[in-house]
């Protein structure tokens, strides 16, 4: 059997717990595929582009999003936040931000009903108007996204009591206003969602609040690492196959 090829970066990363142990298998199979990936993933985790803390929690959002939901990715990213310092309640925002991105459901599809209705000739009518100070407050503050202005006319008090549930993560001060956008671009760029309203909208809000672009290029290259878990899942399950199909083999012998 020959030696495996040093992997000298595959086994730096993994002895700073930023490669899953999943890939160990990997790096004995292919090593320099493995080697060339990690150079690049070596490159964006260890910059100081972002705070290493913030740079946890959008691997912990792109994970834990319904999008994805990759149950072995967010325990590690749980406990790699925790390591480097982030409080329980800070990551339970992150698990809160990453519950409001339903809303996309209807920001995608009530302007692609309103459009089907009038193609049908269906009259587009409106509720009544309740009381919506929630709603107003985002307006307020120019956080309305234009894609909720159908649904609002539609059914207020949903839209209400869903933004009366997503506000507090803006202000609650428990995650600064900036991470909580680069979040919010992280978990609407992520390669199992690319919702591209959501990702313009929160790049632009961070610029706002002065973000570089330097910081929202580093998101971007923090999540398009993502794809790297197919081998994390995929490695594993092939192993466990090949040796199984293999003990098939030896007893048709």
């Amino acid at each position: 059997m020959n030696a495996r090829q040093p992997t000298p970066n595959y086994d730096t990363m993994r002895a700073a717990g930023l490669a899953d142990p999943a890939l160990d298998t990997l790096a004995q199979w292919d090593p320099a595929w493995t080697e060339s990936f990690m150079e690049l993933s070596q490159n964006v985790q260890t910059s100081d582009v972002l705070d290493p803390q913030l740079v946890a929690l959008i691997r912990l959002n792109i994970d834990v999003t319904a999008t994805h939901l990759y149950g072995a990715g967010v325990r590690r990213h749980v406990r790699d936040a925790l390591r480097l310092g982030v409080t329980r309640a800070q990551i339970m925002e992150v698990f809160k931000l990453a519950s409001v991105v339903g809303i996309h459901a209807c920001a995608l599809g009530v302007p692609i009903l309103a459009e089907e209705l009038a193609h049908a000739g269906i009259p587009d009518e409106a509720a009544s108007a309740p009381a919506t100070p929630v709603c107003d407050k985002v307006r307020a503050n120019g956080m309305f996204n234009p894609l909720w202005e159908t649904i609002y006319r539609w059914d207020p008090q949903y839209l209400e009591k869903f933004l009366a549930m997503g506000l507090g993560l803006w202000t609650d001060n428990i995650l600064p206003p900036l991470w909580i956008e680069f979040l919010c671009i992280a978990g609407d760029a992520a390669i199992t969602h690319l919702y591209a309203h959501g990702t313009r909208r929160h790049t632009r809000a961070a610029l706002e609040l002065g973000a570089t672009r330097e910081q929202i290029l580093e998101v971007l290259k923090i999540v398009s690492l993502q794809g790297i878990e197919a081998c994390e899942l995929g490695v594993p399950l092939l192993q466990a196959e090949c040796a199984e199909f293999e003990r098939a083999q030896r007893k048709t012998l």
